[in-house]
């Protein structure tokens, strides 16, 4: 373990060493500091979200508006069971990669998040080798206006992404959910926990367009839909293969209310996707399944000082109808449900340290096929992690995630003895954002 923790010192020495610590981009553009924004990156405060609803516009125009963030690692898995190679790089120090925005106010309606990233540890196919990556990451462009009055204020826009929920302010929705970044070991087997279409598997494959509005600080509105990134929209998936590829135009809702009162903000809402999504994704003219994506989520936060306290709260129905030549070969059944249910809580202190717990479940429709060994996706679990702020945009994390039960079963979820617990991951890092 002293070796782990000198490894990654290391690292951290390497990436603090390219430069003088200064302020992300926004902070920058806004003469704010980074906790304005964020409880801890990536987590909004409201101050933060209304940024973002403005197009991320508040503040002054910066000719580079640039910033870029690397992280270090180190990762243990519960058990190999003997086969280290199925488990690449782990008790290793590692540099995991970086990323580089362009973020921030092109013009007084117009502002960007575009974030490219270097993924050092992209495992080349069929091997346990790793290779450098680099390809486009979330991106959330928009224009906005507002209109403040003494009894309407309405902020309300249009905003191009390649991520359904990346647009979305609270963290309570998946692409911005708990948790932040997790280990590289997670699903390395191949047998990864199952997870809802709009929980990542369309992000950076798609493009979408939706009109929004924030009306008196609390009721959100929005509609739109996603489509296959391709043609003059195609740099949204650059350096990304295709996994679901979409049919046509899939609508995208959002609907929520929020309230702010001294130290404290809540929120409570609805989002959803429609999507068709091909058999086969190298070819758009094979056959479709439907996916019907139906998530509830709550928000609290209390932001004072010393003292802050986050908690987050979702759920996702998905119903899938599949195409007929699935059926009997892929899954059991013409039709099958999903749910994920997530739950989060986050104390800082100061807001240097912090504590946060989680817990995860998914579950689901009985399908032999799909699950040969047990029959289920059932799965479940829980987070741990402490937190430490070197300074406010540098943090080291000790992340635990243990597994209750792992597709469908607590011992031998594969029929060769695994276990949910040796799925048991300790995730060592440091992140820095400059």
């Amino acid at each position: 373990m002293l070796k782990v923790v000198r490894v990654l010192a290391a690292s951290m020495l390497l990436l603090c060493s390219t430069s003088a610590l200064a302020l992300p981009s926004y902070a920058r553009q806004t003469g704010e500091a980074c906790i304005a924004c964020h409880v801890s990156y990536p987590e909004l405060t409201p101050y933060g979200r209304l940024f973002k609803l403005s197009g991320y516009t508040l503040g002054t125009t910066k000719l580079f508006p640039l910033a870029a963030m690397a992280q270090a690692s180190v990762s243990h898995v519960g058990s190999t069971q003997g086969n280290d190679g199925a488990y690449p790089r782990q008790n290793d120090g590692v540099v995991e990669g970086g990323s580089l925005f362009v973020a921030g106010k092109l013009g007084d309606h117009v502002g960007m998040f575009s974030q490219w990233t270097f993924n050092a540890l992209n495992q080349n196919s069929g091997t346990q080798d790793f290779s450098g990556h680099t390809a486009v990451d979330n991106n959330d462009w928009r224009l906005t206006d507002h209109i403040a009055k003494s009894d309407l204020d309405l902020i309300y826009g249009l905003t191009l992404n390649n991520n359904p929920t990346v647009q979305d302010v609270w963290n309570s929705s998946p692409a911005f959910s708990y948790p932040y970044q997790s280990s590289h070991l997670a699903g390395a087997w191949g047998i990864a926990p199952p997870a809802t279409l709009i929980e990542g598997g369309l992000a950076q494959q798609t493009v979408g367009l939706s009109a929004y509005a924030f009306l008196n600080k609390a009721w959100y509105f929005e509609v739109g839909g996603y489509r296959l990134a391709k043609g003059a929209t195609s740099l949204f998936k650059s350096g990304v293969d295709v996994s679901n590829r979409l049919d046509g135009t899939n609508p995208y809702w959002r609907f929520a209310y929020s309230h702010d009162w001294g130290e404290h903000s809540i929120e409570a809402g609805t989002f959803g996707l429609d999507a068709r999504v091909h058999v086969d994704p190298t070819d758009p003219g094979s056959p479709t399944s439907h996916y019907r994506d139906t998530g509830l989520d709550a928000q609290y936060q209390y932001l004072s000082d010393p003292h802050v306290f986050t908690a987050q709260v979702s759920y996702i129905h998905e119903r899938t109808d599949w195409d007929a030549s699935l059926v009997g070969a892929s899954v059991q059944n013409a039709g099958s449900g999903l749910n994920t249910f997530r739950l989060k809580g986050s104390y800082w202190y100061q807001r240097i340290y912090g504590l946060t717990l989680g817990y995860f479940s998914e579950t689901g429709s009985a399908d032999n096929l799909a699950y040969p060994v047990t029959g289920s996706p059932n799965t479940s679990g829980y987070i741990a992690e402490l937190n430490y702020m070197i300074k406010p945009n540098w943090r080291v994390g000790l992340q635990y995630t243990g597994f209750l039960k792992y597709q469908g079963a607590v011992s031998n979820y594969d029929g060769n003895g695994r276990n949910a617990r040796n799925n048991n991951i300790t995730y060592l890092y440091t992140w820095v954002a400059f």
